[in-house]
């Protein structure tokens, strides 16, 4: 009887060893299912991360330049599409894209004449120049000159003397534009600016006087 107890007990502990092997195995396969799931998540997260185009792409900074632009259509600000193919932004340059960043990412006269579905030139206001500091100069020496006035633009031309040759103009802001320039003749200048559409400016007087 002894015996047939001592057979029983090693057998039912050896089932339980097997129970525990058994549950030992499908812990670790069930361990392994969701490591698997959680690695083809994040696999496909990285494939969509890097596949789909962001916004952040389009550069902000470049769309700002153009909703700055004083002949930018309103429609077309905040828009995506005005550089990129892809409405959201990134990816592939279109037409405008591609010359905007030929200029070096300035709007010049050429593109918006270039590109009329994105900006109205008809909406365009003459330059005006209220006055001129110095209005008085010197023969012969280097001076910068401030234009003060409105409706100046970043590519507006400066002619002095019917002229455009040899101006270093700056344009600070609608208001103001800065001519840096040597006369070489006395006498009375003048002085003009002429916006990306044609339109010119009243005209102004720089007065300029011998070297003492």
């Amino acid at each position: 009887m002894k015996i047939k107890q001592k057979h029983l007990l090693k057998d039912l502990s050896g089932l339980s060893g097997k129970s525990d092997r058994g549950k030992g195995i499908g812990q670790g396969s069930s361990n392994l299912s969701e490591a698997y799931k959680i690695k083809n998540k994040t696999f496909i997260f990285l494939l969509v991360l890097f596949l789909v185009p962001l916004k952040a792409n389009a550069f902000p900074q470049y769309m700002e330049i153009f909703n700055k632009d004083k002949f930018a259509r309103s429609e077309m600000k905040n828009m995506c599409s005005v550089c990129h193919q892809n409405p959201n932004g990134g990816g592939p340059l279109n037409d405008f894209g591609v010359d905007f960043d030929a200029s070096g990412h300035k709007i010049t006269n050429n593109l918006r004449q270039k590109f009329p579905e994105l900006f109205n030139l008809m909406q365009s206001f003459a330059p005006k120049i209220i006055r001129i500091k110095p209005a008085s100069v010197t023969l012969g020496k280097e001076v910068k000159i401030m234009i003060v006035g409105n409706n100046f633009a970043n590519d507006s031309t400066i002619k002095i003397d019917s002229s455009s040759d040899n101006i270093e103009s700056t344009f600070v802001n609608p208001k103001d534009i800065d001519v840096t320039i040597t006369f070489s003749n006395i006498g009375v200048h003048t002085v003009q600016v002429i916006n990306v559409t044609g339109q010119a400016s009243n005209i102004f007087k720089v007065k300029v006087k011998p070297l003492k």
